[in-house]
């Protein structure tokens, strides 16, 4: 079975950290059951070199008179007894012998040592092995044992430690990365943490599909998003262009509804209301400046019969060339046509006295003279012939001008349409000043 086929469960990971919680406290608990051990030894070693004159004394002194060669096997006797490192007698006749415990190793260093007098006999010297953890070891095989077994385990540990960490952990690092760079704009792809040729854990694997189910989940639903999205685009400008069409549409009604406001919609002609503002405006400033105005009212005889006679649309179509004629004569700037109802039209010349006005009205009805159109039912009364019977124009004319001021714009309107009643009665198709 070849390592990369190895699988080390996710749920191991558990197993591990009591694993290696387990490894501290029995590395804990050795070192100091080895420190404990260190420490009785030093003191059980104290109390055997304390007592060794009281053991010893007698027997070596003896051994030294009736039989100095047994001296050197009674010092090993006390080295390998006791566990020293070695012992020394020294004899007052200047004579030596010495004993080294051969079961020490030979790196052990010395400890503390002690030399206590025999009498006659000399001196005895003894050293005992340096107290530490090691010589510790060294004396108990045990202890060793178990520490050595002990230290297997440990390297086992760390061993199953680099092992998750290469077919998981790392895994589960790459696996972090690749979540850091999620785009759940991109349509989902095969995971770059995972090599082909690897055969991981199945939790990974799990996590992989549950990790693409999710990064497809997203692709689906941002692709839902922005599909109502660009639809929710769209009505909008849909709205917007129906909006601008509204917009525009009643921009152009608000347009004619002002042009109606002002005009009037079947001669394109100014209606009563522009007619009266432009009225009350002129005449203040006639006022003001002692200047002139000319106003003149038309009506066009005997519109009711042709009315009657050639149809309705007939007679509007007279009404709008009459329009079509005022305005062509009259276009200056301050020169206002309008139309008061009816037949009836009205002409403001500011700046005109009542002369000047006159000629340009006479000048207007020539013109209207020229179109010659026909009236076929003019009342039998009026006496005129058949090739004179067309459409002609009654006109009342008045003026303010400073040798004949009026009091009011309605002052001045009256005076106009006294004059127009006067050409009405006067025979029709004339103009007629106002007195």
């Amino acid at each position: 079975m070849t390592l990369k086929a190895i699988s080390i469960s996710v749920g191991a990971r558990t197993m591990v950290a009591l694993f290696a919680l387990g490894l501290l406290l029995v590395v804990m608990s050795s070192g100091w059951q080895l420190r404990e051990e260190t420490q009785r030894r030093a003191a059980r070693l104290h109390q055997e070199l304390s007592a060794l004159p009281a053991l010893y004394a007698g027997p070596l002194t003896l051994s030294i008179e009736q039989k100095p060669d047994e001296v050197r096997q009674l010092l090993h006797q006390i080295v390998q007894r006791h566990g020293l490192h070695s012992a020394e007698l020294r004899t007052l006749a200047g004579a030596q012998y010495r004993a080294q415990n051969e079961l020490t190793d030979a790196e052990v260093e010395p400890g503390p040592g002690t030399e206590f007098p025999l009498g006659e006999a000399g001196a005895l010297r003894v050293q005992a092995p340096a107290v530490s953890m090691g010589n510790t070891l060294r004396q108990d095989p045990l202890l060793r044992s178990t520490l050595i077994h002990l230290m297997l385990v440990i390297a086992l540990g760390l061993i199953g430690a680099a092992m998750l960490d290469r077919w998981l952990l790392r895994r589960l690092r790459r696996l972090s990365e690749e979540a850091s760079r999620f785009d759940p704009t991109q349509p989902p792809q095969s995971l770059s943490w995972l090599e082909p040729d690897e055969h991981p854990p199945a939790e990974l694997l799990r996590l992989e599909q549950a990790f693409v189910h999710v990064h497809t989940a997203l692709g689906d639903e941002l692709q839902r998003e922005q599909s109502r999205g660009r639809q929710l685009r769209e009505e909008v400008e849909r709205q917007h262009q129906r909006l601008a069409q509204v917009e525009r549409t009643l921009d152009a009604k608000r347009r004619e509804l002002a042009q109606l406001e002002r005009h009037d919609a079947l001669t394109g002609a100014s209606n009563r209301r522009e007619f009266e503002i432009a009225l009350r405006r002129e005449f203040k400033r006639a006022q003001r400046d002692q200047g002139r105005l000319a106003l003149a009212v038309l009506d066009v005889d005997d519109l009711k019969p042709y009315n009657q006679h050639h149809g309705r649309p007939a007679g509007d179509e007279v009404l709008r060339a009459l329009a079509r004629v005022l305005k062509e004569h009259f276009q200056r700037d301050t020169d206002l046509v309008a139309r008061l109802g009816g037949e009836e039209f009205v002409v403001l010349l500011p700046g005109l006295d009542l002369d000047t006005a006159q000629g340009l009205l006479e000048s207007m009805r020539e013109q209207w003279r020229e179109l010659a159109i026909p009236h076929g039912a003019r009342p039998a009364a009026r006496g005129r012939p058949r090739e004179a019977d067309v459409v002609t124009l009654s006109i009342g004319l008045a003026a303010y001008q400073p040798g004949h001021p009026y009091m009011s714009p309605q002052a001045l309107m009256q005076a106009a349409d006294e004059a127009l009643y006067l050409a009405k009665h006067t025979g029709r198709d004339r103009l007629c000043l106002a007195s």
